[in-house]
């Protein structure tokens, strides 16, 4: 075998005294360890494994609240813009309905303004006829005055007139 020239130690030869103590003090170091150190920190393994399982868990409890809040929100943006859509669309119908109004107010005023203009228009000319009746009656007495060259009353013959008039109208009518 291989002799060391330091200590004459052989390495490599089996001594069986040692290889005993080296088994006994094995085995005692493993039973201690695992008495009083194994199961704290089997148990410590499991605690941060059921820790990383929960928080595993967690998450993805988290994930799915955030999913169902953005899922939300999204239903949300989509009816502010249905409500907005139809905000507008209202706007909309009651400026042309405003529009509409105005324009039949409008058109309203200016034929009430037309009859009333129509209405003083007849108003007038039924007053240029009376005067113009009364001016023929005037007229007619003097004329009938100068033909027969007699002075009658101009009251009487104007009243003759006046009647002679509405006797054609009731002809006419």
């Amino acid at each position: 075998m291989i002799n060391l020239a330091a200590g004459g130690l052989n390495l490599l030869s089996v001594n069986p005294g040692l290889l005993v103590w080296t088994i006994i003090t094995f085995s005692v170091v493993v039973f201690i360890l695992w008495t009083f150190a194994w199961n704290p920190i089997i148990h410590a393994l499991d605690a941060r494994s059921e820790k990383v399982h929960g928080d595993i868990e967690k998450a993805e409890k988290l994930r799915n609240e955030a999913d169902a809040l953005l899922s939300d929100y999204k239903a949300k943006i989509a009816s502010a813009k249905d409500e907005a859509i139809a905000i507008v669309n209202e706007a909309k119908n009651d400026a042309t309905a405003l529009k509409n109004k105005m324009l039949a107010d409008a058109t309203a005023e200016i034929q009430a303004r037309k009859d009333q203009s129509l209405r003083d228009i007849e108003l007038s000319k039924m007053k240029a006829l009376q005067e113009i009746q009364e001016s023929v009656v005037d007229l007619s007495v003097n004329i009938a005055s100068k033909i027969l060259e007699k002075q009658l009353k101009a009251e009487d013959h104007a009243n003759f007139v006046r009647n002679e008039i509405s006797n054609l109208k009731k002809m006419k009518a």
